[in-house]
């Protein structure tokens, strides 16, 4: 079967156990003396006929030697050129990562970029896709690919405000014009004049424009390279994505949480020669073997992640049995 396996050691988080369990966004020293052979071999072993690496961490650093923000210290930032090199050598295709909703970092340093209120569910906000946070994401984006022009790219966290897609639109300096423009009046300044229907036009036009000025630099830099968008689809056909040009204009449409219906729908509207990818492995922890192989029966990809303690390079103990169910899922697709 023509099938991407692609089992990934989630390098944007770090998983701890003391003082108490918590998942945090890694640092740039956390991961930064991984083994490239190391970490290649383990998707090997895992059974992945794809590579995956970020180019940039949700954390906001590189694992290559960008120009355009913080890198890891010592061989951290060429971790990502040798693990492309390995991949080559191994005739596998590679994949890697920016986060679009957030970045640690730049979020910290730009607080007048982040979306006003979204910070009530995650400490760290969720950036404006009306920005200039775009306007750096593309310029990383164009960076990277001239070095590396990977066969997959995927943008991961593409949302406005929060994961979830219930998030209203707030007034702010840079919500102003685009708002005038895409509703046709006044932003007004008190967020309860904006309704929920303007609140969803708006934030479906802002997102198709940042997936447009996306799509475009990678598709002028590196013709070659397919993309992946990654909205989290908690269920199918929800209102933001009906009908998205993000939908038709992505190479691949992936399922984070890959529930019967997601992956129903996802399948339902996918344009000829696109690819559905989904989950094996999650938050909530593995598929069934056996369901892994009746997706990719069904023509679908399939991906998962997992994380680990840094600055030791295994799975943590909570994923390992996670991780011996996506093997012998991926043993019995072959």
């Amino acid at each position: 079967m023509d099938v991407i396996k692609m089992m990934m050691f989630d390098l944007n988080w770090s998983k701890h156990d003391a003082p108490h369990p918590c998942n945090l966004p890694s640092s740039p020293q956390d991961w930064a003396w991984v083994d490239p052979q190391t970490y290649f071999d383990w998707q090997v072993g895992v059974g992945n006929n794809a590579i995956f690496l970020q180019a940039y961490t949700y954390g906001g650093y590189a694992f290559y030697p960008t120009r355009l923000g913080p890198v890891p210290p010592g061989p951290g930032q060429h971790l990502l050129p040798k693990v492309f090199e390995l991949s080559h050598q191994a005739g596998l295709p590679f994949c890697s990562y920016f986060c679009v909703g957030a970045d640690v970092a730049t979020n910290g340093y730009h607080g007048e970029w982040v979306i006003p209120g979204s910070r009530r569910t995650w400490s760290h906000g969720f950036l404006g896709p009306e920005s200039p946070w775009t306007d750096l994401l593309c310029a990383r984006v164009r960076e990277f690919l001239r070095e590396y022009p990977v066969d997959w790219l995927m943008f991961d966290w593409f949302c406005y405000g929060d994961l979830k897609t219930d998030f209203q639109v707030q007034p702010y300096w840079f919500v102003k014009e685009p708002f005038a423009r895409i509703i046709g009046r006044p932003m007004p300044e008190d967020p309860a004049q904006i309704t929920p229907e303007e609140s969803l036009e708006y934030k479906r036009q802002v997102l198709a424009e940042q997936f447009g000025r996306l799509r475009d630099t990678v598709k002028e830099t590196s013709p070659q390279t397919r993309i992946c968008f990654t909205p989290p689809y908690w269920g199918p056909a929800d209102p933001q994505w009906v009908d998205h040009p993000m939908l038709a204009g992505s190479d691949m449409l992936l399922a984070e949480f890959s529930s019967e219906e997601t992956m129903a729908w996802l399948l339902s509207i996918r344009r000829p020669g696109q690819r559905v990818m989904g989950t094996v492995m999650n938050v909530h922890g593995p598929m069934s073997p056996e369901e892994m192989l009746k997706w990719a029966q069904r023509g679908c990809d399939l991906s998962g992640y997992l994380w680990g303690t840094p600055p030791v390079f295994k799975p943590h103990s909570a994923h390992v049995a996670g991780m011996e169910a996506v093997k012998r899922g991926f043993e019995l697709i072959g």
